[in-house]
């Protein structure tokens, strides 16, 4: 039997974080089956809410860490 991947990924203990529209966005999931993330946004330190995201808005800094592709 072929072994499975994991789905999703925790991120959220490795406080990957990044800046978009005066807001900062905390990674806290990756979902690799469909390629989004589960995120957290804050603006001004103060929690607004938990939102979802596609791999592909994510900066390349960040996507170079995740690096789904294995490459």
């Amino acid at each position: 039997m072929a072994k499975s991947k994991k789905l999703i990924i925790d991120l959220s203990k490795e406080n990957l974080f990044f800046e978009e529209r005066n807001q900062t966005i905390k990674l806290l999931n990756f979902k690799t089956e469909t390629m989004s993330l589960d995120i957290a946004i804050f603006e001004k330190e103060k929690f607004i809410k938990n939102s979802t995201m596609v791999f592909a808005h994510l900066p390349k800094k960040l996507k170079a860490k995740l690096n789904p592709t294995g490459k």
